[in-house]
């Protein structure tokens, strides 16, 4: 019975141990992202960069999203930007670009892609919270317009300088009419 033992176990310790090494040979991708993400989760994000960084050069766009996020992380918020962009199809892309380009002071195009993860998503209230702190630094960021003087206002203004004073000097000579006793009063016009 021991020895059916050792062998069994022997069996399975030698089927996982090939199974371990198939997946290593024909899927490496799969292994150094899971490296990759235990990297980034113990905050290793240098290392974390590296392996991503590699993964996303062959095109995985899940890679890409991952690579954004530990260079944001970094605070690389440039170098993030185009990792985040080539990220396709995934559902936090809108909402990483978003915090992207809010760190980046670029608040107009932060509530862009904020307004754009809550259509993915409209349930997301980190979006929308997200969308309305961009608005309000894009609002404080904008210098405020000063009141421009209207052109015309000028000329308007001339207009009515000339037509009082038109009117007084009609208002001066019908007076001075009716002083001479020229036009009768009721006859003024």
């Amino acid at each position: 019975m021991k020895i059916k033992r050792r062998r069994l176990l022997a069996i399975a310790l030698i089927a996982i141990s090939l199974f371990l090494l198939f997946e290593l040979l024909l899927r490496p991708k799969v292994i150094s992202q899971s490296l990759a993400s235990m990297l980034y989760k113990t905050r290793n994000y240098a290392q974390a960069e590296k392996i991503f960084n590699k993964n996303a050069g062959k095109g995985d766009a899940k890679a890409s999203a991952n690579l954004a996020k530990s260079l944001y992380k970094q605070e690389k918020y440039q170098q993030a930007e185009e990792p985040a962009n080539n990220a396709r199809n995934l559902k936090n892309k809108y909402y990483d670009l978003g915090n992207i380009s809010y760190r980046q002071g670029d608040f107009e195009k932060a509530a862009e892609n904020f307004k754009r993860a809550m259509l993915d998503n409209p349930n997301d209230t980190d979006a929308k919270a997200n969308y309305e702190l961009s608005l309000k630094q894009k609002d404080k960021q904008a210098p405020k317009p000063e009141p421009k003087e209207d052109p015309n206002k000028e000329k308007q203004e001339e207009i009515r300088n000339i037509l009082g004073g038109l009117d007084n000097k009609e208002s001066n000579d019908r007076k001075q009419q009716q002083e001479q006793g020229d036009i009768p009063p009721d006859k003024w016009w």
